[in-house]
């Protein structure tokens, strides 16, 4: 009898202890918030790869994949593209601000991706997919000074930048950001927010009145502060509802992309 009565109280206390971890599990955060991405741990530098590692900006219009007939004119890292398109799509990412080594292991981090003997980041899949969305113009943010091709040398670097609250010299500019109306904005999370060289863009450029949307790359802290620090930079803008994809995701991350777009009401 008295082992009945025991089993019968361990069961008891059970029920309560596995009724309370469901609920939890059913209360998870930004629940209704867009993502293609789970919640995880905290990202130091998931960057999110890109282009190769040329030196000029990699520019494109809505209208191609290739600079072929729009002919920008280009004037001390200026860039201007031919008129049309309201809406710029501006990316930043470490492949396209790296100098990679000869005989370099570049695939240390997940954010690099390899298409043939090309490196393609997360950041540019997201901007592509966002280009092919709208038909807005490609821009890439580069800098002045590359980022090491050692990975954990570069989240070194980006630590110390956000220490210092440094602002990274650009090398690429849009000369007449005046004509754009609506800016997809593309970077990864860099130590819980955006990498100090989209700080140097957003300080640039006056974006009074103009339609930014955030698009994050990850490897779990999702947008962190970057949102925050977006409407912080840009206070006089119109600040809609952010996108956050895993890195792990972002190459097959279309259909979130589009109905972000899509729900947001930029294209008409």
């Amino acid at each position: 009898m008295k082992k009945i009565l025991v089993v019968l109280m361990i069961f008891a206390m059970a029920v309560p202890v596995a009724a309370c971890g469901n609920e939890r599990g059913n209360n998870t955060p930004d629940q209704n918030r867009p993502s293609a991405s789970s919640e995880g741990t905290s990202d130091s530098v998931t960057d999110d790869g890109n282009l190769q590692g040329d030196s000029d900006a990699e520019l494109t219009s809505g209208n191609a994949n290739t600079l072929d007939g729009i002919n920008p004119e280009e004037n001390d890292g200026a860039v201007r593209f031919g008129q049309g398109s309201n809406i710029l799509i501006a990316y930043f990412s470490r492949v396209g601000n790296t100098e990679w080594e000869a005989g370099v292991d570049a695939i240390t981090s997940a954010s690099i991706n390899v298409e043939g003997e090309e490196f393609v980041g997360n950041a540019e899949y997201l901007a592509k997919m966002a280009q092919e969305v709208t038909g807005g113009d490609l821009f890439l943010i580069q800098t002045e000074t590359t980022y090491p091709s050692d990975y954990r040398e570069t989240t070194d670097v980006a630590a110390e930048e956000q220490d210092d609250d440094a602002r990274p010299a650009l090398a690429s500019h849009v000369e007449n950001m005046d004509q754009y109306d609506v800016i997809v904005l593309v970077y990864p999370n860099w130590w819980g927010t955006l990498p100090q060289p989209v700080f140097t863009f957003l300080e640039e450029y006056d974006f009074a009145g103009k339609t930014i949307l955030p698009l994050c790359t990850h490897e779990g802290s999702r947008m962190g502060s970057s949102e925050r620090a977006i409407a912080e930079l840009c206070p006089d803008a119109i600040l809609l509802s952010g996108l956050d994809v895993r890195g792990s995701h972002a190459s097959s991350a279309e259909s979130d992309v589009e109905a972000w777009i899509e729900n947001s009401g930029i294209i008409k």
